[in-house]
């Protein structure tokens, strides 16, 4: 994530993570920052509230939510989203679509801010992101390995797999 065109990004974590997993910045310091979201616990609706709280001072046009458990998530889809928006800012939103469902990584307009500022649980945006009530962009993307993610010890080990057979690592 560091290297797309994202300023700033900022990463939202856990209190008690040490953020072993995270490596170092790539770009200048102060591109990256990590929010520690107190409330993460309670589900995914408290890290997106956190973290678009910590971006609201600085009056974006939009925001991009990102998982940190899908690893295959590549800068050319993230600027993808961003391209696509500056064509149609219009848009409330502009996701990422896999197997028939929009998620993340997904740009989200300021229209929607107050949307997301509304949720709550361990839902995060799925819900805005198929409402009839907003105007939306899915992209396609090539492959479906972009969207995996570990949420559970099975999940992870399918990612090592894969990870190994991209990189030979």
């Amino acid at each position: 994530m560091d290297r797309c065109n994202l300023e700033p990004l900022i990463v939202v974590v856990r209190a008690d993570d040490n953020l072993e997993w995270l490596p170092p910045a790539i770009e200048p310091q102060g591109s990256r920052r990590t929010e520690t979201c107190l409330t993460a616990h309670l589900g995914l609706s408290f890290s997106l509230r956190c973290g678009l709280n910590a971006v609201l001072p600085l009056q974006p046009d939009a925001v991009v939510v990102a998982l940190a458990d899908q690893p295959f998530i590549t800068t050319a889809l993230v600027n993808r989203l961003i391209q696509t928006f500056e064509q149609s800012p219009e848009m409330d939103y502009v996701a990422s679509v896999s197997n028939g469902s929009a998620m993340p990584p997904a740009l989200f307009s300021k229209t929607l801010f107050p949307a997301l500022q509304g949720l709550d649980g361990d839902r995060g945006a799925a819900g805005i992101l198929r409402s009839p009530d907003y105007k939306g962009i899915v992209l396609e993307s090539e492959s479906a390995h972009y969207f995996m993610d570990a949420d559970t010890k099975e999940d992870f080990g399918e990612i090592q797999e894969q990870w190994i057979l991209r990189n030979g690592k």
